[in-house]
């Protein structure tokens, strides 16, 4: 190999480590917004899909109680709606998969271009549309929010496999991959995929998350 990548390839195993152990140590002391990654720095990153690694459920996880739900969203009400995997048996709570939030100022535009008043509701459908990649779609397509108010869109991990980089392995490696979730927008299947800034969520709630601009499809990948 030669010396300027050997070099290269270390200084990025050394990111990656040094990310990994800040969380390790962030976790012993305590504190739910430590166990918070920030954002990365980079929020113009695009992918083809052929470059991305989606996040799949484990061979162990329940199917999707919904695999769609449709709510209205009202300006200048704060409105919240979730998705849930089915209960496992013999127990009564269910591990949460999606969760969405319009905030009070959030909605601005309606996909025909006209602003949406004071009171005014729009619905809004939420499709997981690739149940293997758990790609999800929002409806109706063109709705924007507001830039200093925008929605908030929450996926979980926790019913997902751990084998992040599909090797048959669960390792330190998997580990590392993880501060390196991101959620991922993607206008149309044939479009590249654009990386919102993301938190990431490594101990606690096992989540990412991310403002969202408008409605497209999303999906928690690195």
């Amino acid at each position: 190999m030669p010396k300027q990548c050997s070099r290269r390839y270390a200084g990025r195993l050394l990111a990656i480590l040094t990310t990994v152990l800040g969380v390790a140590l962030a976790a012993g002391c305590g504190g739910g917004d430590s166990s918070t990654a920030p954002p990365p720095p980079d929020s113009t990153t695009t992918k083809p899909e052929s470059d991305l690694h989606f996040m799949h459920a484990s061979d162990s996880a329940p199917p999707l109680a919904q695999k769609s739900v449709t709510f209205y969203a009202v300006r200048g009400e704060d409105r919240e709606v979730r998705l849930f995997y089915h209960a496992r048996p013999g127990r009564n709570d269910s591990t949460e998969f999606l969760r969405f939030r319009v905030r009070s100022g959030s909605l601005v535009q309606r996909p025909d271009g006209t602003p949406i008043a004071e009171g005014d509701s729009i619905p809004i459908t939420i499709t997981v549309a690739d149940t293997t990649r758990l790609i999800v779609q929002f409806e109706p397509s063109g709705l924007t929010f507001a830039t200093t108010d925008p929605a908030r869109l929450t996926l979980k991990y926790a019913e997902e496999d751990d084998d992040l980089n599909d090797d048959g392995h669960v390792d330190a490696t998997d580990l590392a991959l993880k501060p390196l979730l991101g959620l991922w927008r993607q206008e149309s299947p044939s479009d590249p995929w654009i990386l919102l800034p993301t938190s990431v969520s490594l101990v606690i709630s096992d989540e990412v998350e991310a403002d969202v601009p408008g409605f497209t499809r999303y999906a928690m990948a690195y």
